[in-house]
């Protein structure tokens, strides 16, 4: 499948300066991650089944909608950047069962006819992520979505090598900046800088 991107969308430039801003402190870049994250909900909810339902509405019994097999979904955050963005996602889909961690532990938990969405905030090369979806081509998952806040284009080949996985990215970049010390994603987002 095609990367889904958002680079020219207007909210994700605004969401995107607020993230890259080096004045912003940890909590801010936090709820920025998260808002991040929902937005990139909004747009995987666009390959799910939504069912009609009764609600109690101010002018009485009305129909709306849920998310149909919302508990077949798993989002799986990967730490530590991804955690926010998997909260954002994880606002969307709420009734979700929800993992953190650095690697997809696909035998302790029950994958069969599951959908998964995996949360990174900065795909680089490509090769963190594509061991986790190896993890999980080896199962009997429904789907597999990695939503992401960048790629870099050289990670673009993942959609072509993995023409089955839907990927979201906030945004497209071709600057091959990686983070360290102070500029680490991970290191600004939780204030550990005397670690990096």
């Amino acid at each position: 499948m095609k990367v889904r991107e958002y680079t020219n969308n207007n909210a994700a430039k605004l969401l995107a300066t607020k993230s890259r801003k080096t004045d912003v402190d940890s909590l801010e870049l936090c709820k920025t991650h998260f808002e991040m994250g929902r937005f990139l909900g909004y747009q995987v909810l666009e390959e799910f089944q939504l069912t009609k339902i009764d609600i109690n509405h101010v002018q009485g019994i009305k129909t709306g909608f849920e998310l149909s097999d919302e508990n077949s979904v798993i989002i799986f955050g990967l730490m530590r950047a991804g955690l926010y963005v998997a909260e954002g996602l994880r606002s969307i889909f709420s009734k979700c069962q929800f993992l953190l961690g650095e690697n997809f532990e696909t035998d302790k938990i029950n994958l069969n006819n599951k959908i998964v969405i995996v949360a990174d905030a900065v795909i680089n090369t490509g090769r963190s992520i594509e061991r986790i979806i190896q993890q999980l081509q080896d199962t009997n998952v429904k789907r597999v979505f990695i939503v992401t806040l960048v790629m870099q284009k050289e990670a673009m080949f993942l959609s072509d090598k993995y023409p089955n996985i839907f990927f979201y990215a906030l945004r497209v970049s071709d600057n091959k900046y990686v983070g360290k010390g102070t500029t680490d994603t991970g290191n600004r987002l939780f204030n550990t800088f005397d670690f990096g």
